[in-house]
């Protein structure tokens, strides 16, 4: 017979030994909501169940029922994950052995203690690592790159060569230096990682960085120029195509 059923049963009988004792109105509620517990539990539906026995426990104050909610925080711990049912198990294990110090299932209450104490020790352990912060080491790519003013999400982070501690996360990078174009970038930091990034910074046109200057093939007067030679070309071809032979040569005389 596992400890849930001995339970069960040894709640059961509780509830009929307290009804001489308490209210029949309390032991009536109790029952009710034990009912209710009992049912929420075998559907795995472990949030009601804690509502019920926590109900079935105020209106009888019932220790057995401290491990029927221990067991429901333990249950829906491996739904949603979320270590505060881990600690509460722990709580409610310990307030049942500190009620019941003879309680037959007491061994394997301990036992389930340490189950869930381990566990919830490297469920903090997880999270402490996830929160824990990288590095991000920006460098000069090059001599005219160093000194650079840096900007981490918008807020000043000293000049290049910089190394950085960043909560993990997304962050935008901006380099900005006078008489050159502005380096940005993206970068993904992940806990307890370093990231170490190269910046280039290169010089903008004379001019303050205008529009860059259309190439001379796109300019309207460089084809106007090549239009006229061509046509001037093609009328001297013509002109010459056009011409008549030469004269044939006048014939020598000999006047000696």
């Amino acid at each position: 017979m596992t400890p849930r059923s001995t339970l069960s049963r040894s709640i059961a009988l509780s509830l009929l030994l307290a009804a001489g004792v308490a209210r029949a109105e309390d032991a009536e509620e109790a029952k009710r909501h034990f009912g209710a517990a009992e049912m929420a539990y075998k559907l795995g539906k472990f949030e009601e169940a804690i509502r019920e026995y926590e109900a079935a426990y105020k209106a009888l104050p019932e220790p057995a029922f401290l491990f029927n909610l221990a067991q429901s925080h333990r249950r829906q711990y491996k739904l949603d994950q979320d270590p505060k049912h881990l600690q509460t198990a722990i709580n409610l294990y310990r307030t049942y052995l500190k009620e019941v110090p003879a309680a037959q299932n007491k061994d394997a209450v301990r036992n389930l203690i340490g189950e869930v104490q381990k566990l919830l020790d490297s469920v903090e352990e997880r999270n402490r690592l996830s929160r824990e912060p990288g590095v991000l080491v920006l460098s000069a790519a090059d001599e005219q790159s160093h000194g650079a003013a840096v900007q981490i999400d918008d807020k000043p982070a000293g000049v290049l060569p910089t190394s950085q501690t960043l909560k993990p996360g997304i962050h935008f990078v901006k380099v900005t230096r006078v008489g050159f174009a502005s380096w940005t970038s993206s970068v993904t930091v992940s806990p307890g990682s370093r990231v170490e990034l190269p910046v280039l910074m290169r010089p903008v046109a004379a001019g303050g960085g205008g529009p860059t200057p259309r190439p001379i093939y796109k300019r309207w007067w460089f084809w106007t120029v090549i239009g006229a030679v061509v046509a001037a070309g093609a009328t001297t071809g013509i002109y010459f195509a056009a011409r008549p032979a030469a004269p044939p040569s006048m014939p020598q005389l000999d006047l000696r």
